[in-house]
């Protein structure tokens, strides 16, 4: 399987949980599917079809923290402005109301897309390189055209794993995440359950404690791993599941 590999810097990113508007703006730990399909839309200059693209990642931060900022809320004006002895309706009133915003600095994201010729976009990238919100600027250091290889044995560590593993594994937080948002002018969310594993666990044919639960057939023979990847524990190399954007929420490949 060749896929496309991508590696991008950022020094800050927020990925703000949908559901939050006031008081404070909490922001997962790792990009939402959503936030990867914009990405890749951005680089390539137009909507793709959501059900022609695959994704896989590995996310990394060195701190988070949080910083004051100021949100404009926005109503239907009710008052009125007196100007030159006569008074004129007011159409809308603005209420400038400081709140925190959770961020995540130093962050690495290696992202693996199928099919490989997305790979040509993020060299020539449409629109400015963000990774979050629009004032955070990223930098692509990395693009190339990867073959995959499958192994008996994978580790998987600071990535997105679909809900279905989560009978095998006994790590990582259960999200709700937006995992798709149509296009304009509807703009109508998709979401769907993943779990972010920051911790290293092992699967298939390795020895360790940290390991995926072992359920026949429920559990692949073999892994998609990428072989550039730094080996661990004997030689292990990084495994990858693939998430699709539209359709079954399970439908995933490697899994």
């Amino acid at each position: 399987m060749k896929v496309a590999k991508v590696q991008i810097e950022a020094p800050i990113a927020s990925f703000r949980y949908p559901h939050f508007l006031i008081g404070r703006q909490t922001s997962f730990g790792m990009p939402p599917p959503s936030t990867i399909y914009g990405h890749i839309a951005s680089a390539a200059g137009e909507w793709l079809d959501p059900a022609d693209v695959r994704f896989a990642y590995q996310f990394s931060f060195q701190a988070r923290g949080s910083d004051l900022e100021h949100q404009h809320v926005i109503t239907k004006g009710g008052q009125t402005f007196k100007w030159e002895e006569r008074k004129y309706p007011v159409s809308t009133q603005a209420v400038v109301q400081p709140h925190l915003r959770d961020f995540l600095f130093g962050c690495r994201l290696t992202l693996y897309l199928h099919p490989p010729e997305l790979a040509e976009a993020f060299r020539h990238p449409v629109f400015c390189v963000i990774l979050g919100r629009s004032q955070d600027l990223a930098s692509i250091t990395s693009v190339k055209v990867l073959e995959l290889e499958k192994a008996k044995g994978a580790y998987f560590e600071e990535t997105l794993l679909p809900f279905a593993m989560r009978p095998l594994l006994g790590r990582g937080v259960t999200v709700l995440m937006p995992r798709y948002i149509e296009p304009p002018p509807d703009r109508e969310p998709h979401f769907a359950r993943y779990i972010m594993l920051f911790d290293l666990i092992y699967a298939g044919d390795v020895s360790h404690s940290n390991r995926l639960l072992q359920q026949e057939d429920q559990t692949p023979k073999e892994w998609l791993v990428d072989p550039d990847s730094p080996p661990k524990n004997d030689g292990v190399k990084r495994g990858l599941v693939f998430h699709s954007f539209v359709g079954d929420d399970d439908n995933v490949a490697g899994f």
